[in-house]
């Protein structure tokens, strides 16, 4: 483990401390994947800087247009809080998938989003949520789309010092299913994951975005698919149709946890079953 741990309680006290520390440092939040990283010695830093605690970044706010949901916030207070569960329902249903209860409690979704996984749930969630990332340098604001800073596995596009704030999930009324292939019935790492959140209407699909995970070197959206999806009434043929397509999309790879080629049908055979949920 490092040396040195600084933590600090407000962005305030952080934005000030900073300064005046002349280490090379990093930051550190909940630590689950931070804990197997220095296990192969994957991380090395003078300082850690532990942000667990900052009383900003554990909020939950239900703005005028978007929630706002703090990067600080633990993976175990998604599932049952009554703003997640209204506006963001696929937050709140990617919380069972994920890891281990003792995980929930101490992985927060900023570092879930940070380490830049491919198949991290949380961020799977986020994304057909058609979220967007609040990131914070020294209280200079930037609001991007939520992939557009993730390069690759573990590959995080953020300024030094800069830190990921929050996420803006805009209020859209909507329903959400969320499907992962695990090799463990529970707690496992994804082969492949889809989250769909949809707006039905008389068995049409008025609204409907569509996010998959482990497919590719980063999380990524289904466009075509849901462009093709959308304002369609769905039937055996809308169904077929529609899981040719979203198997263009995608070009997994073949690793130690699956093959491409079953990561492809397990996507089609996850977005069938999605689309029949739909329509009741």
């Amino acid at each position: 483990m490092p040396e040195i741990i600084e933590k600090y309680y407000s962005l305030k006290e952080l934005w000030s401390s900073l300064n005046k520390l002349n280490k090379s440092r990093k930051y550190l939040a909940g630590g689950t994947d931070l804990t197997i990283s220095l296990s192969y010695g994957e991380e090395k830093t003078e300082l850690w800087i532990d942000i667990s605690d900052i009383k900003e970044l554990s909020l939950i706010e239900d703005r005028k247009e978007f929630v706002f949901i703090g990067a600080g916030i633990k993976v175990s207070q998604l599932e049952n809080n009554p703003i997640v569960k209204k506006w963001v329902p696929a937050l709140a249903e990617s919380v069972k998938y994920y890891a281990s209860p003792s995980i929930r409690n101490t992985a927060t979704l900023g570092g879930n989003y940070v380490n830049a996984s491919p198949c991290a749930d949380g961020v799977l969630a986020l994304a057909a949520s058609q979220a967007s990332v609040v990131l914070n340098l020294k209280n200079r604001r930037r609001t991007l789309p939520l992939l557009s800073i993730i390069k690759g596995p573990k590959k995080i596009d953020l300024k030094k010092d800069e830190i990921a704030e929050g996420f803006l999930v805009p209020k859209i009324k909507h329903e959400a299913v969320f499907y992962k292939m695990m090799a463990r019935k529970r707690f496992g790492i994804s082969k492949a994951g889809l989250c769909i959140c949809y707006r039905a209407n008389n068995k049409k699909l008025e609204y409907v975005s569509i996010a998959l995970s482990s497919v590719a070197p980063s999380i990524v959206k289904a466009p075509k698919t849901e462009e093709f999806l959308k304002n369609k009434k769905i039937d055996q043929n809308i169904v077929k149709k529609a899981c040719e397509i979203i198997k263009s999309e995608i070009s997994p790879i073949d690793d130690i946890r699956s093959q491409a080629e079953y990561r492809k049908e397990i996507i089609s055979v996850f977005l069938q079953r999605a689309l029949q949920k739909t329509i009741g």
